[in-house]
């Protein structure tokens, strides 16, 4: 049932009515209510891995429960590895078996039956929280777990697909805090308004666009040559449509959630506004970024013993991060790609970061160069993201290198001017958008709806038209999101699922 549908429409309009409905009679019902809704709303993909899903969250409860009771250090220990080991033989199996058996066949000439597992929707994603649920317990960062808490966290439909990937300490205080669960005006005219924002990006700015991006990959997965502008209009195609895709889903799943009076955190933050790559990351997947170093990048070392165990942390992140993304090579050169360009300004903040620090400070005394060397550094990243998008999207590593080939002049391919002639306008309005216009957190950054806003500037930073148009509870915007959202309605004829969901 995915966001941008007319099923999930209908589903939300029940959900709510009900959550309504059941606060008149009882403080604690809504809650009991979004958890039922939130498992029928997973079994709607597949009733069977709602099955997975629930021993999931029983296994890792149990662990925690184990480790929150004993004063055993090597009970304590043994039920935090177990935990993990569980958690990670859950995704080894459901995601990595089949790709390990194709590898072992490529590299070492077997013949082994590559076995056809269905990936269980939002595995990825609820084994994550699972694993930084656990470790914050084995770390002495969380004191107490009341079970239905904990089912809340991991199955909270708003964000149990695709993320944000939430910490407990984002979640349970609010469970904690809430007396009485029903629906607020206030809170749910601002949740509805952000969710029309994001089905909008989805149904009427990027989907109709797709069909353009998923033709040139088309055609150069068939073999045929392609000239270095179809290349570029693949790859910076596609960047536009997965960040306009998953801008609308965080924006969506945090609408929701706030409907509902839960506050996620901020998980999307016009990443190619970004002026370097360690930026961008701050930008683009808040959460699972944060997840990434937290379980991986520090205890790999991260930057505390000298420059190259930092590189080698920074590559082996981003090779993981790569991974998790998708079973398949491509998904881990996309990771190494980034781990690179991460490691090369890393160590151009080493050699060069005194010199460049005093330059920039010259720089920004002037009103003229301060501006173009920022706009060239934006420029810089974003080439560099959109180069490694490539590998991401493309089905297959003949594909990507072709793709990438083009765009390197290494092609003779002559064009095809019937799929770059239509595509190439038609990204000029997302360029304006991205880098010229407020993002919808800094729209929204008055509303209450998004954890974490404060640490990307406050409102006395904001420009003009993030001022002008920012969300308020008027009139005005109350007939704005209504319109806005029947236009993305009856835009869902042809709508695509989102891309994130399949990780």
């Amino acid at each position: 049932m995915v966001f941008a549908s007319h099923a999930f429409i209908a589903f939300l309009a029940a959900v709510v009515g009900f959550f309504w409905l059941l606060s008149r009679f009882h403080p604690r019902a809504g809650m009991a209510w979004i958890i039922l809704a939130s498992l029928l709303f997973y079994a709607y993909w597949s009733p069977v891995y709602l099955l997975l899903l629930a021993a999931s969250i029983v296994g890792t409860f149990a662990a925690v429960r184990g480790m929150l009771a004993t004063r055993n250090p090597r009970l304590h220990t043994m039920l935090l590895v177990s935990g993990i080991t569980f958690n990670i033989g859950l995704l080894a199996y459901f995601k990595y078996f089949a790709f390990l058996i194709e590898s072992l066949n490529i590299v070492a000439a077997t013949d082994l039956r590559v076995p056809e597992i269905v990936l269980p929707i939002g595995l990825s994603f609820w084994t994550f929280q699972q694993i930084g649920l656990l470790v914050d317990t084995g770390h002495g960062r969380l004191t107490k777990l009341r079970f239905w808490d904990h089912v809340f966290l991991i199955a909270f439909f708003p964000h149990q697909i695709a993320g944000p990937i939430l910490s407990q300490h984002e979640l349970l205080p609010q469970l904690a805090a809430i007396r009485r669960w029903f629906p607020e005006p206030r809170k749910v005219a601002a949740g509805a308004a952000l969710f029309a924002a994001g089905l909008f990006k989805k149904t009427v700015l990027i989907d109709p666009f797709s069909r353009h991006v998923d033709a040139i990959y088309a055609v150069a997965q068939q073999g045929d040559s392609l000239g270095m502008l179809d290349g570029w209009a693949a790859a910076f195609g596609y960047g536009f449509q997965i960040y306009f895709d998953f801008s609308a889903y965080s924006d969506m799943a945090i609408g929701l959630a706030y409907i509902f009076g839960i506050r996620l955190p901020l998980n999307f933050f016009s990443p190619y506004k970004a002026a370097s790559i360690r930026e961008f990351w701050r930008r683009w997947h808040v959460t699972l970024s944060r997840m990434l170093q937290r379980l991986l990048y520090i205890p790999m070392g991260g930057s505390r013993h000298g420059l190259a165990r930092t590189v080698a942390a920074l590559l082996g992140t981003m090779a993981i991060g790569g991974l998790w993304h998708g079973a398949g090579w491509n998904f881990v050169i996309w990771g190494l790609l980034h781990g690179l360009f991460l490691s090369l300004n890393h160590l151009w903040i080493h050699f060069v970061g005194a010199y460049a620090a005093a330059l920039r400070d010259k720089l920004r005394a002037s009103p003229v160069l301060a501006p173009v060397v920022h706009a060239a550094s934006v420029l810089l990243t974003f080439v560099a993201v959109s180069f490694a998008w490539v590998f991401f999207r493309a089905p297959d590593f003949d594909t990507a290198i072709r793709i990438t080939g083009a765009m390197l002049g290494l092609s003779d391919g002559s064009g095809l001017a019937w799929i770059t002639d239509d595509m190439l306008p038609r990204l000029l309005p997302y360029f304006l958008i991205v880098w010229c216009l407020p993002n919808t957190m800094q729209l929204f950054r008055g509303s209450g709806a998004i954890l974490h806003i404060e640490d990307y500037g406050s409102p006395g930073d904001s420009n003009l038209l993030e001022r002008r148009f920012s969300f308020r509870q008027t009139t005005g915007w109350a007939v704005g999101s209504a319109l806005i959202f029947l236009s993305a309605w009856y835009a869902m004829s042809d709508l695509s699922p989102f891309i994130y969901f399949q990780f």
